[in-house]
């Protein structure tokens, strides 16, 4: 059996239960344009879920909630690299972390993804009839029709909280605790959502970086600022930020932008200099700058000259390049690295 179309004319909970009525065994996969979500079922029920977005950052995820170091990740990342394996697998093997612990998050961030797709306005998907290797999952059944009831609730409770926080590129700032310190009485989830603060991160990092679903994630930022705790400070305007850059850069050829590099004093071998000027390559439109910026601030995660960063924007007189830097230093402080063919599920 084959099924095809879009969310936009094809109801998700509609399709979810006719697999679930006809007891399918089969994978789901459902695209968006910066996502991709893979749903396995098995005689009817879900067993598992993935999505792009979260695989690729497996250990940053495991960092960020408390299961392993910081240490520990740096370190099984680079072996992951060299034995070309998954990080999940480095991880166990090196025993910084339990087969049963790993499983629990990965089953943990299968259930947040599928309630997360029930949120997506239009996207393609196709179904097809599948034998699966459930040995390789991790070892569980979600109830279709429970995941169904579930997701309508969320759903519905999620658009209350997102009257309170309509944008979800708000920046939260920490507040003062007051007398009653109640940052002790604060669930787990409200305390890693806590400790991601930083002054620049948006409402949309917190949830990503944590892992948390959207209607979890939107739940403990409104908590956070129901106890007084944090406080929204303002939009970043990123797309108003490119908008001017590219206005800026219609000027601009090839030859004044490796100038400006020279005058900035970054040599032809540096990193960050190569990242510029793939981000000037790829300024064709507001979408590909964004998209390229947000790519190589990835890259920079762990370069040496991401310092250089701050300076750079602070000292760089040219505007057409301040923005760009100002754009990839924002980008670069929030951590979203990118672990090719490293930080991958097992």
């Amino acid at each position: 059996m084959s099924i095809r179309g879009n969310l936009e004319t094809f109801d998700l909970s509609a399709l979810l239960q006719v697999l679930a009525w006809e007891q399918k065994t089969g994978k789901l996969l459902i695209r968006s344009k910066t996502n991709l979500v893979q749903i396995f079922f098995q005689d009817g029920d879900i067993v598992f879920a993935t999505e792009s977005r979260k695989n690729n950052r497996l250990g940053q995820l495991l960092f960020n909630n408390g299961l392993i170091s910081r240490q520990a990740l740096d370190e099984c990342l680079a072996t992951s690299r060299k034995k070309n394996q998954f990080i999940g697998k480095t991880l166990v093997e090196g025993g910084y972390i339990s087969v049963k612990q790993l499983n629990e998050f990965l089953l943990k961030q299968a259930e947040n993804t599928i309630y997360n797709v029930f949120l997506w306005q239009e996207g393609e998907f196709e179904y097809n009839d599948a034998e699966l290797n459930i040995k390789s999952m991790a070892g569980k059944r979600f109830s279709t029709m429970n995941i169904l009831l579930e997701a309508s609730r969320r759903v519905d409770e999620l658009e209350v909280l997102k009257k309170r926080m309509p944008d979800d590129q708000a920046v939260l700032r920490l507040c003062k605790p007051d007398e009653k310190n109640r940052k002790e009485e604060l669930s787990a989830d409200e305390r890693l959502a806590l400790s991601m603060l930083n002054g620049n991160i948006t409402i949309r990092q917190v949830i990503d970086q944590t892992g948390f679903d959207d209607f979890t994630g939107y739940k403990v930022v409104n908590s956070l600022i129901s106890y007084g705790l944090v406080e929204i400070v303002k939009n970043i305007p990123g797309e108003k930020l490119a908008e001017q850059s590219l206005d800026l850069l219609q000027g601009i050829d090839g030859r004044q932008f490796r100038e400006t590099l020279d005058h900035m004093g970054l040599k032809r071998t540096s990193l960050l200099r190569a990242s510029l000027l793939r981000i000037f390559r790829d300024a064709a439109d507001i979408g590909r700058l964004l998209e390229s910026v947000r790519e190589e601030s990835g890259r920079l995660c762990e370069c040496p000259e991401k310092a250089e960063l701050a300076r750079l924007k602070d000292q760089t007189p040219q505007p057409f390049m301040k923005n760009i830097l100002e754009l990839l230093s924002f980008h670069s402080e929030q951590g979203h690295c990118i672990h090719k063919g490293a930080d991958r599920i097992s």
